[in-house]
């Protein structure tokens, strides 16, 4: 398959093969790109301009490809979604650390789901690494308890359960010196979806609700959590 005019090279025929069916897109949404597989980062026809994405090497293409059709199949499979609070608006610090917390327990998901199939994520993990080395030694610390410092927190966790171990050790040490106190929060999110698991739809669904709580975001409906199974919010 190509996306773009570029081939996807191996295993994504695979990948395809085995989830394509399920995840429910035409095959030719993936080969232009389209912003319903791809989000906003998707390929506008007659914008002139191709999607940043397009420029990373081929195996991480193929990656990269493989998991945004991943975050389709995890939705169809029923697996929980966040909601920002009515008074909150699309904009908002609230929907941002929503999104946030929703990426923390559906990426971990994703990566098992991918997991029998041998992509080479080297350069989408450097990629990963190196911004989160830049932004913890540049960026201000944010204000604890803040939107932002929530943000932190759940880059924390989603960092430590997806980097290669020799990455993750060497953020651990900045976290622990420039702030112990996200680091600490960062710990008890993993200790939640480690504890209540994240691989099916009722794992993700406890473990979204339980990292929601212990970020204090329940308060004033700041975040809900929605089965999409049933409709019913949490």
């Amino acid at each position: 398959m190509k996306v773009l005019g570029r081939e996807l090279p191996p295993p994504f025929d695979r990948f395809w093969e085995t989830l394509g069916e399920e995840t429910g897109v035409p095959t030719d949404l993936i080969e232009r790109g389209a912003v319903q597989v791809f989000g906003p980062e998707g390929y506008r026809e007659g914008s002139g301009h191709l999607p940043r994405w397009m420029e990373i090497p081929d195996d991480a293409l193929s990656y990269h490809v493989a998991h945004e059709l991943t975050h389709i199949l995890l939705r169809n499979r029923g697996f929980p979604a966040t909601f920002r609070g009515r008074e909150y608006g699309p904009d908002s610090p609230e929907a941002r650390v929503g999104g946030d917390l929703e990426e923390l327990v559906s990426h971990p998901a994703l990566e098992q789901v991918l997991r029998p199939f041998p992509f080479d994520k080297s350069h989408i993990q450097q990629h990963l690494f190196e911004g989160a080395r830049r932004g913890l030694e540049g960026s201000p610390i944010p204000e604890p308890g803040s939107p932002w410092w929530m943000t932190w927190a759940c880059r924390c966790c989603e960092l430590q359960l997806l980097l290669p171990e020799r990455q993750w050790l060497r953020l651990e040490v900045v976290f622990q010196g420039r702030c112990p106190d996200i680091a600490a929060k960062g710990k008890e999110l993993v200790e939640i979806m480690r504890g209540e698991g994240f691989l099916t739809p009722d794992q993700a669904l406890q473990a979204m609700i339980n990292a929601r709580d212990a970020l204090g975001l329940k308060e004033a409906d700041r975040c809900l959590v929605r089965d999409p199974r049933t409709g019913e919010l949490y």
